[in-house]
């Protein structure tokens, strides 16, 4: 493409990252002409998504990829649940560690050869219920018939489309990520939650990737909050303050490399029925990585976008808001965005609350992952002699 010179196509992705390339893949592999337009060849490292689970493999399974992505992923059989301090629950179930950058990428090299793939940015969008003009960075122009906006967090253009980010919660939690090594790994993976709502934590996971064992903490910290900074200076240290009884279970963690921490806010587009665009995943709406519903929101938004909105709409001439706005209406769609954003604000409040009714909430969670335990193993599970089922009581709340 030079300055001045025209592509035309059924549909045009803006963002290549995990919803627009799976658009991408659905949408090449149906016949139709496809522009995908994202700056960068190769997606770089981010910490985002790390893991494909049930939910996801759901949406991957019914995209046709689903087989081609689990091969670059480490699969793990059983999660260890620890509540309270205690170990309470072994899960049997399969999921797969697959670091975000891998992930996308696998994703890439699955969309087929006719897509166009245009290593640029996006200057100006034009609007209309018949087609839609992207003028590129470099003056390139694509004439499209349907604008698919994966932008993920970086959606600055929809301002000029009249769209507008809501904020509904600023910096809701952090997300910190890191390498970790330990000499005391019982188990494939491990989520332990928070122990005293005073430390703010909501839980801990560890699990494996390819490149070995890797840890997410999440939190309800303000990114100036004095234990973030400890954090950054001597993590493990921090990470024993926070969750004193870990040490029982994992053994002494050591960090290897730097630690990411990610601020998120729960933010939701307005304004967004409009002629000839759909958005998905976080450019539609965030949602707070502790409800762990992002990743399967994008991937189920690009899914039924794809596989069932898009045929219906370039089946028929225009692409008027009306057509859009069925999208937006579709009830697996509005059912999960629902579930996200209460799942994210709810999941703060049982974290942080200190009243009976949230202790009473905690200890039920933690009663029923017991009970879940004895039901299926039929016995309660047993740890190394320094683990945490071996005597004592949880932690008080």
């Amino acid at each position: 493409m030079g300055y001045g010179s025209v592509v035309e196509t059924d549909v045009a992705i803006v963002g290549a990252g995990l919803a627009g390339s799976l658009a991408a893949v659905i949408l090449g592999r149906a016949g139709y002409s496809v522009a995908l337009i994202d700056p960068f060849d190769q997606a770089r490292p981010d910490f985002r998504c790390e893991k494909i689970e049930d939910r996801h493999a759901d949406s991957l399974a019914k995209a046709g990829v689903l087989d081609e992505i689990l091969p670059a992923a480490r699969r793990y059989e059983n999660v260890w649940v620890a509540r309270l301090g205690r170990l309470a629950e072994i899960k049997p179930i399969v999921e797969y560690g697959l670091a975000y950058g891998d992930f996308v990428n696998c994703m890439r090299r699955l969309i087929p050869a006719q897509v166009v793939f245009v290593h640029n940015k996006v200057g100006s969008l034009t609007l209309s219920p018949e087609r839609q003009t992207l003028t590129l960075v470099g003056g390139e122009q694509i004439s499209t018939r349907l604008v698919i906006g994966a932008t993920g967090l970086g959606a600055g253009f929809l301002d000029r489309i009249d769209m507008h980010r809501r904020e509904i919660s600023k910096c809701h939690s952090l997300s910190i990520g890191f390498d970790a090594e330990s000499d005391e790994l019982p188990f494939d993976s491990l989520t332990y939650f928070g122990e005293d709502p005073s430390h703010r934590v909501a839980y801990i996971t560890l699990f494996p990737l390819a490149t070995g064992l890797r840890a997410n903490i999440f939190s309800y910290h303000d990114l100036d909050h004095p234990w973030v900074k400890r954090l950054r200076i001597n993590p493990m240290d921090a990470i024993a303050e926070a969750l004193p009884r870990l040490e029982r279970l994992a053994g002494r963690l050591r960090v290897r490399g730097a630690i990411k921490i990610r601020p998120v806010d729960l933010i939701a587009t307005e304004n967004a029925v409009q002629p000839g665009i759909a958005l998905v995943g976080d450019a539609f709406s965030t949602a707070c990585p502790v409800s762990g519903t992002g990743a399967s929101k994008a991937l189920l938004d690009a899914e039924r976008l794809c596989n069932v909105h898009v045929p219906e709409w370039l089946a028929t001439p225009g692409m008027s808001s009306d057509k859009i706005s069925t999208f937006y209406r579709d009830p697996q769609k509005t059912a999960c965005d629902t579930q996200s954003l209460k799942s994210s604000l709810f999941s703060k409040r049982s974290v942080l609350g200190q009243s009976a009714l949230w202790s009473a909430y905690r200890w039920g969670c933690y009663a029923g992952s017991v009970g879940r335990n004895l039901i299926e193993h039929k016995r309660f599970p047993r740890v190394p002699a320094n683990g945490a089922m071996q005597g004592g009581m949880p932690a008080n709340h």
